[in-house]
């Protein structure tokens, strides 16, 4: 179904209002709260040695957490999106993007992310289109499209579920392996493949494993549902609100997915998001085997509220991180691969 520009912005102006809601939110399904990191009363090293810094690339980057995409193409994208690239820019952490669908029909809409280019140059962005809009999009046009973002790599999001429950979605997914395979064959910037809060069997994880893309973001279940968000704006008498209560808790949790990657080859570069509230939580990933992990609507609510309560929220988030691994004897983010620090905890 096609969408004039006041439709996309209103269903984009939709998704974040709704993503601030309670009811949009898969809380406590994250399987994070199973997890225990294991307390070290000695570690042989000093607290302000802590290193939490790791790298992409050629990037040097202060923390291993990340901003995940979020918005784009409406009124108060441009402000959220200014804060949080003036974010990326200072601290030096990866911030995806929302998607940028809307440029492969409107040559205007990539105007948004120049400004926010222009506010924050130093920003180290990812680009994002949906799986449906690469299959349908000739490489050429994408390459264009992350070269006018300046874009460090590229996310492409599957969301299968919340394609579903759009009243405009596109859940033409016929093709889509192949897509990815010859878009990272040409593309000039890494891919990495992410779920948008439904997370990834094993038997997904193979398959895309073979593909040579740089990594997967399994974005498990246990934050904002975006089969929930899509079912909040309809009417309680609307057939897909109802459709999506039944399917309110679909999902492999951020831990399981992790986990799943993890089976299939120790050597997968994952990064996980899904729930992810505090640095504690970050650490508990990072001890699981994840290479980075992201952040989304705590990120978000921070940014309404202005660049001073990003910054807060990153340092309060640093600083969970470094306290967790200084207490399971971790001095660098590395020591994660080597030492087990964590278990299931039973409640």
């Amino acid at each position: 179904m096609s969408e004039s520009p006041q439709q996309f912005e209103k269903r984009k102006a939709d998704h974040i209002r709704i993503a601030l809601d309670p009811r949009s939110q898969a809380e406590g399904l994250s399987g994070l709260r199973d997890i225990q990191l294991l307390h070290e009363a000695l570690p042989d090293f000093n607290f302000k040695e802590v290193d939490c810094s790791t790298s992409f690339f050629s990037r040097k980057l202060s923390a291993p957490f990340f901003i995940s995409s979020m918005t784009a193409g409406h009124e108060n994208a441009a402000a959220i999106n200014s804060c949080l690239a003036k974010l990326s820019a200072d601290k030096q952490i990866l911030m995806g993007v929302g998607s940028q669908r809307r440029e492969l029909s409107d040559p205007a809409a990539h105007q948004e992310w120049k400004q926010v280019r222009a506010r924050a140059p130093k920003a180290l962005l990812l680009g994002n289109l949906g799986i449906t809009q690469v299959i349908a999009a000739p490489i050429s046009q994408i390459q264009a499209m992350v070269e006018s973002l300046e874009a460090e790599a590229l996310f492409i999001h599957l969301n299968s579920l919340q394609e579903c429950l759009q009243p405009e979605g596109t859940p033409d997914f016929r093709g889509g392996e192949k897509a990815i395979e010859a878009l990272v064959k040409n593309l000039s910037i890494p891919v990495v493949i992410k779920e948008v809060g439904c997370g990834f069997s094993q038997q997904t994880l193979k398959r895309i494993y073979d593909l040579g893309i740089y990594a997967v973001d399994v974005s498990g279940l246990g934050g904002t549902h975006w089969g929930r968000v899509e079912g909040l704006r309809s009417q309680e008498t609307d057939i897909l609100f109802q459709v999506a209560q039944t399917f309110e808790n679909w999902g492999l949790s951020t831990v399981q997915s992790l986990l799943n990657a993890k089976q299939i080859n120790e050597n997968y570069t994952v990064w996980a998001s899904g729930g992810v509230r505090d640095g504690l939580q970050a650490a508990k990933l990072l001890a699981l085997g994840s290479n980075m992990v992201g952040i989304a609507q705590p990120w978000l609510k921070a940014a309404m509220q202005g660049e001073s309560a990003t910054a807060d929220f990153y340092e309060k988030t640093l600083l969970e991180l470094k306290i967790s691994m200084f207490c399971t004897g971790v001095q660098k983010l590395e020591d994660f691969r080597t030492k087990k620090v964590w278990k299931w905890h039973e409640h």
